[in-house]
């Protein structure tokens, strides 16, 4: 796949193009099936595919004021429409001047002169233009003015529950991260590189690797989850991750740190991939180093247990886990 910055860099041969509209926060089971769907018009039409987001996040650019945490950055995002087998990625600046096109101005501007598409794939909900007066109503109608079709992806359900980004979030932040995974499609991930600590972890005989945590993504809530640890080796390893604080010490910033199973090798400066598999317990508060020590042990047990049905998973069999722990979903 190819990531293109900006629509007029787009090259005039890619012709007849399919495009996915929209933001795709998480790449979800629902926007897959979105961007599958436009995989697979564009082949038997032997075209071109590709997807439309806005950078930056469209909320985050109009309403700066209201708590919003991106659960996927571009890099992310894109690294999963390629798996999908997306021929593009256009990623367009979000300025004050397209947020202010009016429904009719962004497709006459946009979508017919610019990019002159065949066809157009939306979520249900996907809402665009200036104050989001564009729906698929919009899109219908002006597709049948200017000849190109639009296909409304419905609302998909996984489990009984509706699959949406907001859901996900909600999940993740209570520390969900099995329930979020099968919404995703895949283990939740998050990535960065091996900082500094205060080597309280080495004091204990349980180092660990203190990830940079990037602020201006989701991190799972406050607790300690088994996570498989990617981009170290060949072939996966495994950690007990801490996400939150560490009041035992009486430290209440925030922190990310992974003791990585049976693995002694230093890897500070390196970036690694934690994909969050299950919650282990909530934070606690213990009396005394030795105590919290006792309980890093316990944990690590635990794990060990767990980590045997994980390494016995197959494709076709839920969500599946390989060598270095790359975004993956099942079959």
């Amino acid at each position: 796949m190819e990531l293109i910055n900006c629509i007029d860099r787009l090259p005039d041969h890619v012709r007849p193009l399919f495009l996915a509209l929209g933001n795709f926060d998480g790449i979800h089971r629902g926007h897959q099936a979105l961007l599958r769907s436009v995989v697979e018009k564009a082949r038997l039409a032997n075209g071109f595919s590709a997807a439309l987001v806005f950078n930056p996040h469209p909320i985050i650019a109009l309403q700066p004021e209201k708590p919003f945490i991106l659960l996927t950055d571009i890099a992310d995002r894109a690294e999963i429409m390629d798996e999908i087998g997306l021929d593009y990625l256009v990623i367009e600046p979000f300025t004050k001047e397209l947020a202010s096109l009016s429904p009719e101005q962004f497709i006459q501007q946009i979508i017919r002169n610019k990019l002159n598409v065949s066809g157009i794939s939306i979520g249900a909900n996907y809402k665009f233009g200036r104050q989001g007066a564009g729906s698929a109503d919009t899109l219908h109608y002006w597709g049948n003015e200017l000849g190109f079709s639009v296909d409304v992806a419905p609302m998909v359900k996984y489990a009984g529950k509706e699959v949406s980004s907001s859901v996900i979030r909600s999940l993740l932040l209570s520390g969900h991260v099995k329930e979020a995974a099968n919404l995703l499609n895949y283990y939740f991930y998050r990535h960065g590189k091996i900082i500094a600590g205060c080597g309280i972890g080495n004091k204990l005989v349980y180092p660990t690797a203190n990830i940079s945590a990037n602020p201006g993504l989701l991190w799972p809530g406050k607790g300690v989850y088994l996570t498989a640890v990617g981009k170290i080796q060949d072939g996966l390893l495994y950690g007990v991750t801490n996400v939150g604080t560490r009041p035992t010490f009486a430290r209440y910033d925030a922190a990310v740190e992974t003791h990585i199973i049976d693995f002694e090798d230093s890897i500070y400066n390196r970036e690694i991939r934690l994909c969050f598999l299950e919650k282990l317990r909530d934070i606690m508060l213990f009396k005394s180093s030795v105590q919290l020590k006792e309980q890093i042990g316990r944990d690590i047990e635990k794990s060990r247990i767990l980590i045997q049905n994980y390494r016995q998973e197959k494709n076709g069999r839920g969500i599946s886990l390989q060598a270095g722990c790359s975004v993956l979903r099942s079959s």
